[in-house]
């Protein structure tokens, strides 16, 4: 009988310890939607940082099935479509992230700038505006809205921003690279290479800040220093056409036509399918007086796709 009893005593410890060691779980119905949601999110994550836009959508779209309330997965969703460069739908993904979390900054700043890349400056600055009632020190609202004021040309309004972004983290080159070109356009220099420089400061490999400063020394007829810099920036990203092509031009106005085809057919290495080498070649060719190597370029460039000045070739053929 004791031994029946001892029996019985170790069998129930035994479901004891193994209720313990592995528990008997029961989801809801609800419950394991959710989980199931979390992981199709994490999917599309992963898919989306792969650059696979379309794979992505198709996971966001299960874990929305699965929680129509995942806010996070419509904001992804909406930067998806973003990239895609499906404006409409990604502002449609970024308001209903904001229906369901109405303190969603990032979703208002990302809407903001959506609005921006379609011309509706009024929604643009309306969104940023509530992103940065929301976050006063959301310095991305503030970039933003700079932007936005800098497309209005509204300029000081545009500076203003930038300087609150500066303030807020004077150790960003960004809104410095901004703001410079803020003043490069409304044509304060000195403050527009002071701002790259700062930049620079900030952000040593910073090669489209060397390629602006470039830009605003030789407006004011520094050629020396705007070839230098230039260089840097090819230095630093040797398939920066836009820096090859300021310094070709920079090197023709300097009277150096050899350096200036060097740089042209450079480009034309880089980009062969586009006809912006062959553009520029062919003005440095028409400024040594060389009117059928001219031509030849300038009706690649045409054949190519880019766009030639209105009675540029006939102005061409009439110079031979």
């Amino acid at each position: 009988m004791r031994k029946k009893l001892s029996n019985k005593i170790i069998c129930i410890t035994f479901l004891f310890f193994v209720s313990i060691l592995f528990p008997c779980v029961s989801y809801s119905k609800m419950e394991v939607s959710l989980r199931n949601a979390e992981l199709y999110y994490k999917m599309g994550v992963t898919y989306f940082d792969k650059g696979d836009h379309d794979q992505a959508i198709l996971y966001f779209n299960k874990a929305l099935e699965m929680n129509p309330s995942y806010a996070e997965a419509y904001f992804i969703r909406g930067r998806v479509f973003s990239n895609k460069k499906e404006y409409d739908q990604a502002i449609s993904n970024y308001a209903k992230a904001i229906d369901l979390n109405p303190k969603y900054v990032d979703a208002y700043n990302n809407r903001g700038f959506i609005y921006n890349q379609k011309g509706e400056y009024s929604k643009a600055l309306s969104d940023f505006n509530k992103a940065l009632e929301i976050d006063p020190r959301h310095i991305a609202a503030y970039m933003n809205r700079g932007i936005t004021y800098s497309l209005m040309e509204q300029y000081d309004q545009a500076i203003d921003e930038y300087s609150q972004a500066i303030e807020i983290n004077p150790r960003f080159a960004a809104p410095y690279y901004n703001r410079g070109a803020v003043y490069r356009k409304w044509g304060k220099f000195n403050h527009a290479i002071s701002d790259y420089t700062k930049a620079l400061e900030m952000d040593p490999k910073h090669f489209m800040a060397y390629n602006n400063r470039g830009v605003v020394y030789g407006i004011i007829g520094k050629y020396e220093e705007a070839i230098s810099d230039f260089s840097k920036a090819i230095e630093i990203n040797p398939t920066y056409v836009d820096a090859y092509s300021n310094r070709g031009m920079t090197h023709c106005q300097e009277g150096e036509y050899d350096e200036a085809l060097s740089d042209f057919s450079r480009i034309i290495e880089i980009i062969p399918k586009d006809g912006m080498g062959y553009f520029y070649r062919g003005i440095a060719y028409h400024l040594m007086e060389e009117y059928e190597k001219c031509l030849i370029d300038m009706k690649r460039a045409k054949f190519l796709g880019y766009p030639i000045p209105l009675n540029f070739l006939a102005l061409i053929e009439s110079s031979q």
